[in-house]
């Protein structure tokens, strides 16, 4: 651990749902938001692990705990943990906690929900797959725009930035937006929007 280190933010609580439907619940929250991306899972202790892209990092993962307390009343434990390094700004314990306060408000959500809900809610994933596809395949152009033409900033007018794209036209002779073109490329890469095939 650094010296200047800041704890992990972490929160638990109990909920009056039986451990079943809380785990059904933690297990559907990238249903609800795709920012979360499931990462892996311990059925046996009951422990979830999903993780989440941030802009100029690599990123956060966050831990669900589950616990029985009786057959009706479960505890829940989230604590979120940097990728790379540990928290040691003000600022990005804030956002940790931004990411607990939205874990722990879908948990709730996912909860309260009736099983025909979560149904929908699935089926409706489903039917939205063929959008999400055409989605990557326009990530995968940007990518290759902002490798191949990036420091004209090609690809922010691409994906619909024409005032970045703007931008970086007219500061494509200080080779700044060259820079740029390359993070934006690299972090495409590292938070696996795009597939290239």
């Amino acid at each position: 651990m650094a010296v200047f280190a800041i704890p992990n933010p972490k929160k638990n609580l109990s909920v009056d749902f039986p451990i079943e439907k809380v785990r059904q619940g933690v297990k559907n929250i990238s249903l609800i938001n795709q920012k979360y991306r499931f990462s892996s899972s311990n059925e046996i202790f009951n422990q979830y692990t999903y993780e989440s892209y941030e802009f100029l990092s690599l990123g956060v993962y966050i831990d669900i705990n589950l616990n029985s307390i009786n057959e009706n009343k479960t505890e829940i434990a989230v604590e979120i943990r940097r990728k790379l390094g540990t928290f040691n700004e003000s600022h990005e314990v804030t956002h940790a906690n931004n990411h607990i306060t939205n874990i722990v408000n879908y948990i709730a959500q996912l909860v309260s929900m009736s099983s025909d809900d979560n149904i929908k809610l699935k089926s409706s994933q489903t039917q939205n797959a063929k959008v999400k596809t055409q989605g990557l395949k326009d990530k995968n152009l940007a990518a290759i725009l902002a490798f191949l033409l990036g420091g004209l900033g090609i690809h922010r007018f691409y994906l619909g930035q024409p005032i970045l794209g703007i931008l970086y036209l007219i500061f494509c002779w200080t080779f700044i937006p060259l820079c740029l073109s390359v993070i934006d490329f690299s972090f495409s890469f590292l938070c696996h929007k795009i597939d290239l095939i």
